[in-house]
């Protein structure tokens, strides 16, 4: 090209423009993604709440039945169950409940474990060697520590099959610890 020749202008391109309807997808997706946020954040903050109101429900509940064994103690391990069963009968959100019933030396003599299971409730007793309990953390923790103690998420091979939580409180009197008393809530997945 000469250069006293001229050149035609060109205007500059324009930008492209996207689609309204592609706009106004993007704009809905992003609003209804933000509510799905929303939702989920506050659906487990309710969660939580609803998790520490059960664990506090427990931790009463289980108090009082420990106090009652004070005054009104159980003569065997099938009077334990009997109140076990009750006790799981008045709180419905409960799975499960035991009493590691100890000598004076803290040996479990009997360990009766009430359970929810289809048609009502069953009955174990969780003093085996197969079960080990002595090994079991809800039973040593709060033995060792002389106080209450919640686990963490467990698997509950042997007793109740599922996984969940126990509240587990040593029952004492003048004499000293004469039980472990125990309190199952069930859990659908592990998680803290």
């Amino acid at each position: 090209m000469r250069s006293n020749q001229m050149q035609k202008p060109t205007r500059p391109s324009k930008p492209k423009r996207k689609g309204t309807i592609e706009v106004t997808c993007r704009f809905f997706f992003s609003v209804a993604l933000l509510f799905a946020l929303l939702a989920t954040t506050q659906a487990c903050q309710t969660s939580t709440a609803q998790d520490d109101v059960t664990k506090d429900q427990v931790e009463v509940a289980l108090n009082t039945l420990i106090a009652k064994f004070r005054t009104e103690r159980p003569v065997d391990a099938k009077a334990y169950a009997g109140h076990l069963k009750s006790y799981l009968e008045a709180n419905p959100t409960f799975y499960g409940a035991a009493a590691a019933i100890l000598d004076e030396n803290r040996n479990v003599i009997a360990c009766p474990y009430v359970y929810r299971a289809s048609g009502g409730f069953q009955t174990l007793d969780l003093a085996t060697p197969d079960y080990d309990i002595e090994n079991q953390a809800w039973f040593s923790e709060p033995l060792s520590r002389e106080k209450g103690n919640w686990t963490a998420p467990y698997f509950d091979e042997g007793g109740g099959e599922i996984w969940m939580i126990t509240y587990s409180v040593p029952a004492r009197d003048a004499q000293g610890i004469f039980a472990i008393v125990t309190t199952d809530l069930s859990l659908n997945t592990p998680s803290n």
